[in-house]
């Protein structure tokens, strides 16, 4: 091997700085590579240019937030796969997830079908934001469309005087009505269906599996919920920090259990069948 440089044939290998092009754009990545030791010119054999080549591939997709080749190697391998099984499980051609798994970038749609076909929080979410956009603002969100930041805000204020998830979902629901009873709107735009345990907002166990998958909330213990960050009460208005404060207030006491039993006795849970979405029009008569 000589230097196209110099003609040198004395080499070291060193980690060098390259600026390669993806897709249009300039990544900077470190790689290994040998470099002439009489004028320091870099040469890559065939295996240190595919170290290069998916080195600033995944470069290029942590800038654009797309799963690296590791990450896609790693849904397969969690699914117990081979690259035709996956490919087969995509409905992709495998030649497209040997190229995933190396240096070739895969497009957003490509990137979004991926997650949700191996991402179980992902595939998660995904599904209660179909469920969200499906229900436009009504009754029975408190005339407002259901926000996800609100709720996680909300979870992160009420969780710190409540119990479990049990009392929460009750200082949730009183939070959301006594707002709208009071300002003709609900804080976060839940809805809420008539459980055993009272009323708890729709979706409320795959919405906390969400937040725990992500580490918005943490296990304290049997049937304990714990915020791992303060709640950030910008997002909400005067009139809703109000109104999350004057249930804190309820709630802290006891834990929550006195509007547990409360919300046994609220017309909205009283004149609701099992599983029935409960309306907003119920907030009329509460009892706090």
């Amino acid at each position: 091997m000589k230097c196209l440089n110099c003609d040198c044939e004395k080499f070291e290998t060193k980690n060098v700085r390259f600026n390669p092009e993806i897709k249009g754009e300039e990544v900077e990545v470190v790689v290994p590579a040998f470099v002439c030791t009489n004028c320091q010119t870099p040469l890559m054999d065939g295996e240190q240019m595919n170290v290069l080549r998916k080195a600033a591939a995944d470069k290029y997709r942590k800038q654009h937030n797309l799963l690296t080749s590791d990450d896609i190697v790693k849904y397969r391998i969690s699914l117990g796969m081979s690259q035709v099984a996956f490919a087969n499980y995509l409905k992709v051609g495998e030649a497209s997830i040997k190229r995933w798994e190396t240096y070739f970038v895969q497009d957003v749609v490509q990137n979004d079908h991926i997650r949700l076909k191996c991402d179980e929080a992902y595939a998660e979410l995904n599904a209660l934001e179909v469920h969200w956009k499906s229900h436009s603002s009504d009754i029975y969100s408190g005339n407002r469309t259901f926000c996800l930041e609100l709720f996680k805000q909300a979870v992160r204020f009420l969780i710190k005087f409540t119990k479990s998830p049990l009392f929460l979902n009750k200082a949730l629901f009183y939070a959301d009505f006594k707002h709208f009873q009071q300002y003709g709107i609900s804080i976060t735009g839940a809805r809420y269906v008539h459980l055993e345990y009272g009323p708890c907002p729709d979706q409320f166990q795959n919405i906390y599996q969400l937040f725990r998958s992500k580490g918005i909330l943490i296990s304290g213990g049997h049937h304990i919920l714990k915020s791992i960050e303060e709640p950030d009460l910008s997002f909400f208005s005067d009139t809703e920090k109000e109104i999350l404060q004057f249930i804190a207030k309820k709630t802290a006491a006891d834990g929550g259990k006195s509007l547990l039993k409360i919300s046994h006795d609220e017309e909205a849970f009283k004149k609701t069948e099992p599983l029935e979405i409960i309306s907003y029009e119920f907030s009329k008569k509460l009892k706090i």
